[in-house]
């Protein structure tokens, strides 16, 4: 996304120093109806270090969809989520509560069923550490790319890889890699594109109906987005997602509102299936001007109504 994730954790640590939870909030979270629609949110610092909590919060946000963001890839293989090592070794190292606090997102009463570990950053070499491990050591079940993300499924429960890359374009090494998940578990694969079209299109025919979603950047870089026009280039429906309230005094971004109506826009001009949400850290620091659940019923409102 474009946003790298030393910023990320930045604006989850400053939110933590100045933001209370508000009893407001908290109540609306609670009784938040299930989910109707398809929606998602990408989050950072806090989908880790913030406890039980924030899981609760989403399991009653009415997001159907939690996306992990970010896994980042090193050289020697090892996988860090964010600034944590996370994974080495063909084992998972991190926070021992991380995973059994990840399996009770989708543990009823919920309305997540979907969990998305995104690959990738601006910024960051992610995808070109990939291709060098990959032309070095193959897929093979042996190997430590495949002994690492196979220990990330298992710790995090993931659905799904969502491919974020943003600078490293190259179509064959991905295909490769999502072949290579797919056959350790992971049921999908979903993209993140706001740029290079013509990228996304070589990894979408490279895979087929393995690639069940698109998660189209209409903020920041890709703010001119038309998911139409994307839906055409990839002969697929793209799920938009837009920025929510951020920024000094959190006077940037998007209300709920201000979604809902974009999301209406877009369902009518191109039929989107569904939408998403960046940044949960900024809903979070903003969250007078809007909680997760304003946002999720703003998306799954417009995108079945």
């Amino acid at each position: 996304m474009r946003w790298t994730w030393v910023r990320a954790m930045v604006a989850f640590v400053a939110a933590a120093a100045i933001v209370p939870a508000s009893q407001p909030a908290a109540a609306e979270a609670r009784t938040a109806p299930a989910a109707a629609g398809r929606s998602a949110i990408y989050g950072g610092g806090p989908f880790y270090q913030d406890g039980q909590g924030v899981m609760d919060t989403l399991r009653s946000s009415g997001f159907t969809t939690v996306i992990l963001w970010s896994i980042h890839v090193h050289d020697n293989g090892d996988l860090y989520y964010n600034d944590h090592l996370v994974v080495s070794g063909g084992k998972y190292v991190g926070d021992a509560g991380w995973p059994a606090r990840l399996r009770t997102l989708k543990q009823a009463p919920t309305s997540v069923n979907r969990i998305e570990v995104s690959v990738g950053a601006w910024g960051t070499p992610d995808w070109e550490a990939i291709d060098k491990l990959i032309t070095r050591d193959g897929t093979g079940s042996g190997t430590m790319l495949y002994r690492n993300f196979l220990a990330l499924k298992n710790a995090t429960g993931a659905d799904a890889i969502n491919n974020d890359d943003e600078a490293h374009y190259d179509v064959d090494s991905t295909v490769t890699f999502a072949r290579m998940a797919n056959a350790m578990g992971y049921r999908n694969f979903t993209l993140a594109p706001y740029t290079a079209v013509s990228y996304w299109q070589g990894v979408k025919n490279g895979l087929g109906g393995l690639v069940d979603r698109v998660y189209l950047q209409a903020y920041a870089g890709g703010s001119g987005n038309n998911p139409a026009t994307w839906s055409q280039s990839l002969g697929m429906p793209v799920d938009p997602g837009l920025w929510s309230k951020n920024g000094s005094g959190c006077t940037a971004g998007n209300s709920p509102a201000q979604v809902e109506s974009r999301m209406r826009s877009w369902k009518s001009s191109a039929g989107i299936p569904g939408g998403f949400m960046w940044l949960y850290d900024d809903i979070k620091k903003c969250s007078a001007q809007g909680t997760a659940a304003a946002y999720a019923r703003a998306i799954n409102t417009a995108t079945t109504s």
